[in-house]
């Protein structure tokens, strides 16, 4: 190998060298990183932890119902016709009552034979059609007379079926941060109390999590004694939204 060769061979074998430690080094810096950060996010070993329920009452500004035409007769085309005929009576009366198109969804639709179990067999003895509508109405927190009116309008144009009357809120998320407020408050007040009892210092929070829920509850009315509708009685009371912190403190 002459002196040109072994040059070359000697800077490349370097080259390499170079390059391998530049990268064990990398490998180690990352390394480092990785350990920094696991210490950086690693829990205090001393922790309380402390939990708290914030509760807000409030009456909900929105009520739901579905109420629904059950229609028989021999043939299926005499039945739903029938339904259809006493489906738009009902629309027609609530929509005079100021309800929106955007706030009736018809939420069911079914045409099926009735039969009869005689002799050992099922003879078809006619056809039943059912259609029910939900129906949403605003601003019950204000009045609940356009909800008794739209109720006792269904059953008097047609309606044969009602299922209870359900009440929520239109936005629920500004009842809910109110809550969560109170809940955290509540939670950093038992925290300091039991520090201030036990000498120990409370420190920051190193972790919370929270469960709310404010489940729309449902009003029975049933069809009976109403003599074919009118004098519907519904009133709104009041509903609580929930929201349970738990939160963990450092200790020092």
């Amino acid at each position: 190998m002459n002196t040109n060769e072994s040059f070359v061979s000697k800077n490349y074998l370097n080259v390499i060298a170079v390059l391998v430690i530049l990268f064990l080094g990398l490998a180690v810096l990352d390394k480092g990183s990785s350990v920094f950060k696991i210490l950086a996010n690693k829990k205090p070993d001393n922790t309380i932890t402390m939990t708290a329920e914030g509760r807000v009452s409030s009456k909900p500004d929105l009520a739901t119902t579905t109420v629904g035409v059950i229609s028989r007769a021999q043939t299926a085309k005499l039945a739903q016709d029938d339904n259809n005929k006493k489906v738009s009576q009902i629309l027609e009366a609530i929509k005079k009552l100021g309800v929106a198109d955007a706030d009736i969804v018809t939420s069911n639709f079914s045409i099926y034979p009735t039969l009869d179990y005689t002799n050992g067999r099922n003879d078809i003895n006619g056809y039943e059609a059912n259609q029910t509508l939900t129906i949403k109405i605003h601003n019950v927190d204000e009045s609940a007379e356009t909800l008794n009116q739209v109720l006792d309008s269904a059953l008097t144009s047609g309606s044969n079926q009602l299922q209870g009357v359900y009440f929520s809120f239109e936005d629920p998320d500004g009842l809910k941060q109110e809550a969560r407020k109170q809940a955290i408050e509540k939670a950093k007040q038992k925290a300091q109390e039991l520090g201030d009892a036990t000498g120990l210092r409370i420190g920051r929070i190193v972790s919370i999590s929270e469960d709310s829920g404010y489940p729309p509850y449902p009003v029975p009315y049933a069809l009976e004694g109403k003599g074919g509708g009118g004098d519907a009685d519904v009133s709104v009371g009041s509903q609580d939204i929930t929201v349970n912190v738990t939160l963990i403190f450092e200790i020092k």
